[in-house]
């Protein structure tokens, strides 16, 4: 069978399953153990047996785990009561603060839980009540939580970073900290946008009223100590990537220890919560898990057999320069974010477009930074953005779909803008890993 034939019908019958309603772990593994099949008998077996063992047989990947049983730990602890309010004290008192306020909050829960549904959980359970109280315009208040929960893929301890890491074999300290410039750099997009849309629409995000401006200097700095434990933990875990002192699967057991270290602080290391922590992360481990088996057997099938080469010298052979190749391969990822999930994405493209981008002169780091870029518009991506569904999970009553809808768009725009940034001036992403300690 020509590599052509084949790419059509793996991904025709791929998008048949995935209409069809069956899961992606089970469409992506069946297509490849199929195709498998019919080319090459049960000796296909042995090479994606090969391969799966080849994946997972790195000692990267005990990051994740730890990962997110550090942001699960956290989410439990209570520590972000206080960080909110440390927070809110200095910018409730002008227009649009509050919101403000939360995409900061995002940015830092984001720097400690390393996954998006903990972030927009957390900050919609304690921020929009309060935004929507404050007769904040909804749309912007739905808006910030979910666009500033989704940093998470960019800002480390982001898991996605590993999952990419260990599947092209790129530096996963490297990609951690490359992350934290565009992470910030959207960040300040966001709270950029919100401020000036409220100094020209005060009705849409009105300051704090008088009786809750009436702390003193003094006691707004002792309500900064909110800010001490969460500092602490970040340092500890993405500074010891950067200093060299520890790998990403150490750093992950540092962040872990420091979790549960924040949550004995409070006084919330308890069963009660760890129960849920322990059963959350093994519930999110196995799904990622599944996800990965499946897309390795579809990726183990469709390489073997030419496919990639296929789509490799395909994209080359466009007429459209280097920059106008990388372009589509943006275009087909925010596509393809539309409907599926982020990891899926990960594992059954980054193999495929890695080689062309290296074969095309790019920076292998820089584009897995480009990638996750993508991997956060999904988030955001109507019909089916998972921040969206996080949030109506925690959202009240009122709170529609077609709500959530509108209120991404123009955060869906700063993404892109900040992407197109990033694509100009790659030392955005590069600068960062450039001074890491070897």
């Amino acid at each position: 069978m020509s590599p052509e034939t084949l790419t059509v019908l793996m991904f025709g019958s791929f998008v048949l399953f995935l209409v069809l309603g069956v899961p992606l772990a089970w469409t992506t593994s069946s297509v490849g153990l199929i195709f498998g099949f019919l080319l090459y008998g049960t000796n296909s077996l042995n090479v994606i047996l090969f391969r799966i063992w080849e994946t997972l047989n790195s000692f990267s990947l005990i990051a994740i785990p730890l990962f997110v049983f550090m942001g699960n730990m956290l989410q439990y602890s209570g520590i972000s009561e206080g960080l909110f309010k440390a927070i809110y004290v200095w910018l409730g008192p002008i227009r649009g603060g509050l919101a403000a306020a939360t995409i900061i909050l995002c940015t830092i829960l984001a720097a400690m839980l390393g996954t998006v549904g903990a972030d927009v959980t957390i900050t919609g359970l304690m921020a929009l009540p309060f935004m929507l109280q404050r007769k904040y315009d909804k749309f912007l208040a739905l808006g910030s939580i979910t666009a500033g929960g989704a940093l998470g893929v960019l800002i480390p301890p982001s898991i996605m970073f590993v999952v990419y890491g260990v599947t092209v074999g790129e530096s996963i300290g490297k990609l951690l900290i490359g992350g934290v410039g565009p992470g910030l750099l959207l960040s300040g997009l966001y709270i950029l946008y919100i401020l000036t849309k409220c100094y020209f629409r005060p009705e849409a995000g009105p300051a704090a009223p008088p009786e809750e401006r009436s702390l003193t200097f003094v006691q707004k700095l002792v309500l900064l100590k909110g800010l001490i434990l969460p500092i602490l933990l970040i340092l500890g875990v993405i500074g010891s990537i950067f200093g060299g002192v520890a790998t990403p699967g150490e750093a992950a057991g540092v962040g872990a220890l420091g979790a549960m270290v924040c949550a004995a602080l409070r006084g919330q290391l308890v069963w009660k919560n760890l129960k849920p922590a322990i059963y959350g992360t093994m519930k999110t481990i196995g799904v990622i898990m599944w996800i990965v088996f499946g897309a390795v057997t579809f990726i183990a099938t469709f390489n073997l057999s030419g496919g990639g080469d296929f789509v490799k010298e395909t994209l080359i052979a466009l007429p459209l320069g280097r920059w106008g190749v990388m372009i589509v391969i943006q275009l087909i990822l925010i596509f393809l974010g539309m409907f599926l999930d982020v990891i899926g994405i990960t594992v059954l493209c980054a193999p495929i477009f890695v080689p062309v981008v290296k074969a095309l002169g790019f920076n292998p780091l820089w584009f897995g930074v480009i990638f996750n870029i993508n991997l956060q518009i999904a988030y955001l991506s109507p019909p089916f953005g998972y921040s969206m569904f996080y949030l109506k999970a925690v959202a009240p009553p009122d709170i529609t779909m077609t709500d959530l809808y509108r209120s991404v768009w123009p955060f869906i725009c700063l993404q892109v803008v900040g992407m197109g940034l990033c694509m100009i001036f790659p030392e955005i992403v590069l600068w960062l890993p450039n001074l890491m300690i070897k």
